[in-house]
């Protein structure tokens, strides 16, 4: 096994320089740095970082808690944890968990990560989110609002992403509509509801009762759920339904393929989210772009810099609102 001791020699350093090269909050000319991560890398060499964690007191261990982790996890949630570790440093591993399943915090939270991204869906994940805070375990929630400055907080605003879809719907000649919303639990079913609501008043838009249905985010639900509306009398339906995700979405046209309903000829589904599937479906499906991506990467960076103790007086924000963008495919039709 190659040790510092060879890097130090071929570097020309002594041991503890090349120590110190792997601590970026180490004072080092970056030349030498760059001298020692090159000859490093060429001879195989990979610092120990258990050892280095004692020196540093960290663990590079990123924590991510999910508000939960069911059998049905989302897409969306799947694409989340993809980017989140897309984004972490070489030297860090990434550990998930959900916070449903945390019962004893000081014994799975409590010194075992250098800090946490928490994907909230829920205020039952509130008292979670301030145990973080009164332990001095840096954090970041991404999701949905967090009223307190103290907390790093990055969402998408969700409202704007529906009004804009509903206001697409009447421009194309639609006079009614349905839904098929998530988790009622969740802080983004209920804000893409009231968002509908709201866009229908603003558009003379009649939301049907009978076509108001709430799922789990799953594909399974939206197919189930579909099937439901369809049985509506054919007076009675709606000719758009409005799906709180993607997989919903697809589960919703999946339902109206089994029952020979042609989408969007006979009735019209769009999403929200925009997953990668969403533009290769038949027919590939008219959504809104949640900016996972962007969240994600800015929740990693952040809650680095947290951790560095790396301060951004140019940007002194604790919260961010991402702005969410329409995508038009062919799954809404044109009925005017």
């Amino acid at each position: 096994m190659v040790t510092i001791k060879e890097v130090a020699k071929l570097a020309g350093v002594s041991m503890t320089t090349v120590s110190r090269a792997y601590n970026p909050k180490s004072v080092i000319k970056e030349s030498t740095r760059q001298k020692i991560f090159s000859i490093a890398k060429d001879i195989g060499y990979a610092p120990n970082l258990s050892a280095r964690g004692l020196v540093t007191n960290k663990k590079f261990v990123i924590g991510v808690f999910l508000s939960s982790i069911h059998t049905n996890m989302s897409t969306f949630l799947s694409d989340i944890l993809s980017n989140i570790h897309d984004g972490l440093p070489d030297n860090y591993l990434l550990s998930v968990e959900g916070i449903d399943r945390i019962t004893d915090f000081n014994q799975k939270v409590k010194n075992r990560f250098d800090g946490v991204i928490v994907v909230s869906q829920s205020t039952a994940d509130d008292t979670f989110i301030y145990q973080l805070k009164d332990n001095h375990i840096p954090s970041v929630v991404i999701l949905r609002p967090i009223d307190n400055d103290d907390i790093y907080n990055i969402y998408s605003d969700d409202e704007t992403g529906i009004l804009e879809e509903i206001k697409l719907i009447a421009e194309n000649g639609h006079k009614s509509i349905g839904m098929i919303g998530g988790r009622p639990e969740f802080v983004a079913s209920i804000k893409r509801r009231r968002a509908v609501e709201t866009g229908c008043a603003i558009n003379a838009l009649s939301l049907e009762p009978a076509a108001i249905k709430m799922g789990d985010y799953s594909p399974e639900s939206g197919q189930v759920l579909m099937e439901e509306i369809l049985e509506l009398p054919t007076d009675q339906r709606p000719t758009c339904i409005v799906c709180a995700n993607d997989d919903m979405a697809v589960g919703a046209i999946r339902a109206c393929y089994e029952n020979n309903i042609n989408v969007p000829n006979d009735i019209s589904i769009i999403g929200f989210d925009n997953v990668d599937y969403s533009k290769i479906s038949t027919p590939a499906l008219t959504t809104v772009s949640n900016p996972i991506g962007l969240m994600s990467n800015m929740a990693i960076k952040k809650l680095i810099s947290i951790i560095n103790d790396e301060t951004d007086n140019d940007n002194p924000q604790t919260s961010v609102v991402l702005q969410p963008k329409l995508i038009i495919r062919e799954s809404l039709a044109n009925i005017k």
